[in-house]
Order: C-alpha cells, then sequence, then structure tokens
C-alpha cells in the first residue's frame, strides 16, 4: 500500500522538483552575485587605499626632495659665503673710480683714479704703473714706486695729468679717436704674499669705464 502511494506521488511531485531546483539555482546565482558584488566593492576600497597610500607616500617623497634640496642649497651657499669671507681675508685692491678732475676743453686732463681696499688687511708696498693710449699708440705713463699702504676700507687717489696734444686736442674729445688706460697696481700682504690688480680703462661717451679688471 505505501509503495503504491509513493509510486503515484513521485510523478505528482516532479513540478515541485523543478520548481525546487528552479529556486535552488536562482539562490546559487544569487549568492555568487552577492560575493562577487562584495569582492568588487573590496576591490575598489583595497585600490582606493592604495591610491591614498601612494599619493601620501608621493607627497612624503616631495617633501623629502624639496627638504634635501634646501638643504644643498644652503650648504652651497655657506660654503661660498666661507669662500668669499677666506677670499676678502688679505688685502684685495682695485679700482673704485675712474674720472676727469679738471682739464675738460683743454688739452690738459688731470685724471683722477681712485684705489679702494676692500679686503680686511693692509696692503702693503703698493704701487702704480697707469699708461694712456690713444688708437693703441702710447702717450703717456705714470710711474709710481711700491712706497705706500692701504688700509681696509681706506680709498687714496691718484691723479695723472694726461697731455694729449694740441693734434689730439679735438679728437679725443669728440672720441674720434679711441682713449684707453692701462692700470696695473702691485701690493703685498703682510704675510709677504704679493698681489697685482690690472684694469683696462676706456673713455666712451664723455665719461670712464673700466672695462676689464682682475687681480694675480
Amino acid at each position: 500500500m505505501t509503495c503504491e502511494i509513493l509510486w503515484r506521488w513521485l510523478p505528482a511531485s516532479e513540478p515541485i522538483a523543478v520548481w525546487l531546483e528552479a529556486l535552488a539555482l536562482i539562490a546559487i546565482f544569487f549568492l555568487d552575485w552577492k560575493e562577487r558584488k562584495e569582492n568588487r566593492k573590496e576591490r575598489q576600497e583595497q585600490h582606493e587605499e592604495n591610491a591614498a597610500q601612494l599619493q601620501v607616500a608621493q607627497i612624503q617623497a616631495e617633501a623629502t626632495k624639496k627638504s634635501a634640496d634646501a638643504a644643498t642649497e644652503a650648504a652651497l651657499a655657506a660654503k661660498k659665503s666661507a669662500e668669499i669671507a677666506a677670499a676678502l681675508h688679505r688685502p684685495f685692491v682695485g679700482l673704485s673710480r675712474v674720472y676727469l678732475k679738471s682739464g675738460w676743453g683743454t688739452r690738459l686732463w688731470d685724471v683722477a683714479f681712485d684705489l679702494k681696499n676692500y679686503g680686511t688687511l693692509p696692503a702693503l708696498n703698493v704701487g702704480a704703473s697707469i699708461e694712456f693710449f690713444t688708437d693703441n699708440a702710447p702717450r703717456g705713463k705714470l710711474q709710481e714706486p711700491m712706497s705706500f699702504q692701504i688700509f681696509p676700507s681706506a680709498e687714496p687717489m691718484l691723479i695723472f695729468r694726461f697731455d694729449m696734444g694740441d693734434p689730439d686736442r679735438t679728437t679725443v674729445h669728440n672720441e674720434t679717436k679711441k682713449l684707453r688706460i692701462s692700470v696695473l697696481i702691485p701690493y703685498q700682504a703682510e704675510d709677504g704674499r704679493h698681489f697685482e690688480y690690472t684694469a683696462d680703462v676706456s673713455y666712451t661717451q664723455g665719461r670712464f669705464a673700466v672695462d676689464k679688471s682682475e687681480t694675480h
């Protein structure tokens, strides 16, 4: 009796089994979709976290580089300052100004040369050799023996009377002839070191200008 009822029930239950199988597949699909969604969300959050960490690391790296660059620049500036201070811790003679003191319009010019000791120690046994040229032809020379000294920040003046002569009076004034001056200033330091300052001076547009200078 029981078996007969079972055989009668089985065919009748096939639609239910199909529905149960369909529901099971839907449940499996839903669970799989939910798991995939959660995994995507987790991966997205992980990606965003990694991107944030990378941005923080990049900012820290840039800050470290800027700090290192600033430290390098500060070190270079300190080194340069120390080199300048060391270079100036000695006598350092040069021309501070060259100008016409008197004689404009005449054949006799009194040209003033202002020297200055830019260093921190006295310049001893200072001399001077100043030579004038017109169109590279020698026209006059002032020779001062190495006999005076210049203390730091002192500015002694040397005056040279240049006689250009009547032939060059007009050409020098209107600058159709080039007037050039060669300056040589030898001097010594207290420790016996010898130095020479040289400069090329030109007269253009009604004034004197130092075109080139150096110290050996």
